[in-house]
């Protein structure tokens, strides 16, 4: 059953990392998902990657992520039944993720990750962490959202806040913010380095992170 979970992995990258990044994501994870799509600023037709219109620079990441998500509406939603988002440093374990996947239904608009609870009802999910959403919350998306400004914010917004952004995108067309931990309370979602989550005090408890987390824990 797992394996028929669909799974659209799309990458933020840009020209200075593609090969010093993504060309790992490439040769590891990628070949693991249904469809691999690497968003960019420029086409790399031997990489290859997707032009969307936007500049680089954390600046522009919001300009980058809404015009990704209208491109996987536009050319991609019937590839697959999952979207998930990753950045150029990202590792995901696609069967984990099929695993946990399996057990809901892509016509429920919903999505995943590590979820953060400042700025929204409720809350939002990390984009360091990696976002998964499902095909009708896509398509909620660039149905109700994108469509009416009160609800999100344009393309042409700068700002760097792309998970915050889409989060107030998603919470306003509908889509539920779904709790992805595990029956013992673990998360599946990570948005530091792997030493950070497995040595205990590795994040100072005066970081940001822990006024961030939406669920009380004492683990990263």
């Amino acid at each position: 059953m797992c394996s028929k979970v669909r799974v659209l992995c799309w990458v933020l990258t840009s020209p200075h990392n593609l090969y010093k990044k993504t060309i790992h994501i490439k040769a590891t994870w990628a070949t693991r998902c249904n469809k691999i799509v690497y968003i960019s600023s420029e086409v790399d037709t031997e990489f290859p990657t997707v032009r969307v219109e936007a500049k680089e620079g954390r600046e522009y990441l919001w300009h980058k992520t809404r015009h990704t998500f209208q491109l996987l509406y536009d050319k991609y939603l019937d590839d697959a039944e999952w979207f998930i988002k990753a950045d150029d440093d990202t590792y995901l374990i696609l069967e984990n993720l099929r695993y946990f996947l399996a057990g809901y239904n892509s016509s429920q608009p919903i999505y995943f990750g590590r979820k953060f609870k400042p700025y929204g009802k409720q809350g939002y999910m990390s984009g360091g962490a990696g976002y998964v959403i499902s095909k009708a919350g896509v398509q909620n998306l660039a149905e109700i959202a994108f469509k009416n400004s009160k609800l999100c914010r344009s393309a042409e917004y700068p700002g760097g806040a792309e998970d915050l952004e889409i989060g107030k995108c998603l919470e306003n067309a509908g889509v539920i913010a779904g709790d992805s931990r595990d029956k013992l309370g673990r998360d599946r979602f990570h948005p530091f380095q792997p030493e950070d989550h497995l040595v205990p005090g590795s994040v100072d408890k005066g970081f940001w992170y822990w006024q961030y987390v939406f669920y009380n824990t004492s683990m990263v």
